[in-house]
């Protein structure tokens, strides 16, 4: 702290004085040393609090995704078994792909192939056999939680991954807020500072937040109720109380900058819960967005599939684009530049041939799917790119209403308070 107090001119004398140790009128190489070591330790358990603190809260969301996958699993598992043997059969696993959206919504979105496979006609016979281990011709209750494990795997994988990129993207944006609160905070102590005395009077606060609409603004919403409080008349007096700690009259920059610190601690967990909040909200569109996407692409495959062969042929592909309009839609916003150029007759053979990695002149399940994975691995960024874009647009749009809205609460109080009493008969 007290490096960064040089920052600031009314604390500038008393930082000096302490990271002057020997008292020579200079902060030498040992003295800064010194100061720059207690900075890092500082830095470095603040970190790790809050890695702990992270810890806790993604253990926290892991057991409870956990348990809600595991319980959805059971449930799918129980609604496919209609005859109640504790084994589900072809039969049966055929009957629920088709008739019960319970089933269909959980099994695309489980993150084990073979379960997802279970949706594919052409491709379930090959899933089952994957998944019927002891190879009875049905899957037992060990072999689907083998499957479900796999999946779970798959999706916690998926969610440390997402969990640390917002991570590093929230750490990134806390520190660039944190340090324009700070500057902020430091310019609108020297606004209302008028003599320059490094101490704030109640005169001079009194006529900032009477006249100065950035002390106002700042004050609106930092997010310390005291000095919040310095905007009502009728709260001043207790809020200068409580931000003069040393009973001098006055508010001084170290009475000033602690007020702050609350201030910026407060305005943190605001923005740690709206992200959180956030998180949770974007996880379910990209969840939803996913499902929706994959049974749009297993869909045109069908579409394109004409003779239900599994594999599309360049015959079947140039009549679909050319005529099917739900596959020309599909493949115009599936993100993926091969599938794409299907569509453009030009670049039809060089896609073909980009996409049949096989080199058998057609394209098989398989080889759509590796496709499709990356198309949904680029729309599903743009998304996550939408989503900040809807968030920071969100956040500027409240902060300006809730900074209007408080002042004209705060002014239609006055109007009411008629006897400047600070209350409301």
């Amino acid at each position: 702290k007290n490096l960064q107090y040089l920052l600031i001119p009314a604390r500038l004398e008393s930082a000096l004085a302490t990271l002057d140790t020997d008292r020579d009128g200079h902060i030498d190489m040992v003295e800064w040393e010194e100061a720059i070591e207690t900075a890092l330790a500082n830095k470095l358990a603040d970190r790790a609090a809050k890695r702990e603190l992270e810890a806790a809260r993604a253990a926290k969301e892991i057991e409870e995704f956990s348990n809600e996958f595991l319980n959805a699993a059971r449930k799918c598992f129980d609604l496919i078994d209609v005859d109640c043997s504790g084994t589900l059969t072809k039969v049966e696993i055929v009957e629920a792909v088709q008739t019960n959206e319970t089933v269909v919504s959980f099994l695309r979105t489980c993150g084990e192939p073979n379960l997802q496979f279970l949706l594919q006609p052409k491709r379930l016979e090959r899933a089952l056999k994957v998944l019927d281990t002891s190879n009875d011709g049905e899957v037992d209750v060990d072999e689907w939680e083998e499957a479900i494990n796999r999946g779970l795997a798959k999706r916690l994988e998926q969610m440390s991954e997402e969990r640390a990129r917002a991570a590093r993207a929230a750490a990134a944006e806390d520190e660039e807020f944190s340090a324009e609160f700070l500057t902020m905070a430091r310019a609108v102590f020297d606004m209302i500072d008028k003599d320059q005395s490094g101490t704030l009077t109640k005169k001079e606060i009194v006529d900032a937040v009477a006249n100065d609409k950035e002390v106002i603004t700042f004050l609106n919403d930092c997010g310390n109720p005291n000095l919040q409080y310095l905007l009502v008349p009728a709260r001043l007096e207790a809020a200068l109380e409580a931000l003069d700690t040393d009973r001098s009259g006055e508010i001084d920059a170290m009475e000033w900058e602690a007020a702050i610190e609350t201030a910026l601690k407060a305005k943190l967990e605001q923005r740690r819960v709206e992200r959180e909040q956030a998180q949770s909200a974007n996880r379910a569109e990209i969840e939803a967005f996913t499902a929706e996407f994959l049974n749009a692409a297993r869909e045109c495959f069908l579409m394109i599939d004409k003779d239900n062969s599994g594999t599309l042929t360049k015959t079947e592909i140039v009549h679909s684009v050319s005529s099917d309009k739900s596959v020309k839609d599909f493949l115009q916003n599936c993100g993926e530049p091969n599938l794409q150029f299907l569509l453009v007759p030009a670049r039809l053979e060089a896609s073909l041939d980009a996409l049949d990695t096989s080199k058998d002149g057609e394209l098989d399940m398989d080889e759509w799917e590796e496709a499709i994975k990356r198309g949904l691995a680029k729309r599903v960024s743009q998304l996550q790119d939408e989503q900040e874009r809807r968030a920071k647009a969100a956040a500027a749009e409240n902060a300006a209403f809730s900074a209007e809205f408080l002042g004209a609460a705060r002014r239609v109080f006055a109007m009411i308070d008629v006897d400047n009493s600070g209350t409301l008969t």
